[in-house]
């Protein structure tokens, strides 16, 4: 019995070390790859996502260096975030380092940005959006933004925060261009529910952080809200429109600063046509 409850607290031990220092600062790539017949070129069109970064402190603009210049080696065409910047701005004394940070990120053809609930609150929308705009990125509040990228259309919607902004969807969508790839910028996953009855193609999305602390059994006991039914990884959204739904862990931490089987990450996404399936 002794040796049981020695190795139940050795093992409690470990779990908390790993889930505050090591799982937490070991951001991975996740690779996905979609096909859709209107693109027609041999090249992919290279997307990546970042999300929830939550900045706090310094070790966070440290570890985001890395970050950066691993995004950069990737030499994506658009770079896309997906919501929550920072924390707490009134705590927050960083911007200056997180605008040089965000100004050296450096995708082919451009930077586009949506508000979460974090950049709503505490006083910080107007603030979040003068930051991104000093850093080059293109803040959508409902609102699409179109590139012609190898000759093909690809069409970026940016939707306002579900909790904290303007969440009239429904003008937005409905000048959906049927001829262009689509993708949605939402930054709660569960608005999916709305958007996958639009002719979409694919919906990126975060806010859940994977739970942080994920528990397959109870994960929609963990989950934030608007992200119960969809909170991590890839989904079918609907196959009338062949649109998908990626949910990102995100890349920092809120409320506790912990992690467990859900790590860090960087998504990056390549978008196929009918040559290079």
């Amino acid at each position: 019995m002794k040796i049981k409850l020695t190795s139940f607290f050795l093992l409690l031990i470990c779990t908390i070390y790993y889930s505050v220092y090591v799982e937490p600062t070991s951001i991975r790539t996740k690779q996905l790859t979609f096909s859709d017949d209107r693109l027609n070129s041999n090249t992919p069109i290279k997307l990546i996502q970042i999300s929830d970064t939550h900045f706090n402190n310094k070790k966070d603009i440290d570890r985001f260096k890395k970050v950066v210049k691993n995004i950069n080696q990737m030499k994506p065409d658009f770079i896309l975030f997906t919501g929550d910047l920072v924390s707490d701005i009134r705590k927050f004394s960083y911007k200056n380092e997180v605008i040089r940070l965000l100004k050296e990120l450096n995708p082919k053809i451009g930077k586009l940005a949506i508000y979460g609930n974090h950049d709503h609150g505490g006083y910080f929308t107007e603030q979040y959006e003068e930051l991104l705009t000093e850093s080059n990125f293109i803040l959508l509040k409902n609102e699409e933004k179109t590139y012609y990228v190898q000759k093909q259309k690809v069409s970026f919607i940016g939707l306002d925060d579900y909790m904290l902004g303007n969440k009239q969807y429904n003008d937005i969508l409905e000048r959906i261009q049927k001829n262009s790839y689509t993708v949605v910028l939402a930054h709660e996953p569960d608005i999916a529910d709305l958007t996958k009855n639009y002719p979409i193609n694919l919906q990126l999305s975060g806010h859940s952080h994977g739970g942080q602390i994920y528990l397959p059994l109870y994960k929609s006991f963990i989950m934030p809200p608007y992200a119960k039914k969809y909170n991590r990884g890839v989904y079918t959204l609907s196959s009338k429109y062949n649109s998908h739904l990626v949910v990102s862990n995100g890349i920092g931490t809120t409320k506790l600063p912990i992690r467990l089987f859900t790590p860090p990450e960087i998504v990056s996404i390549e978008i196929t046509g009918q040559f290079n399936k």
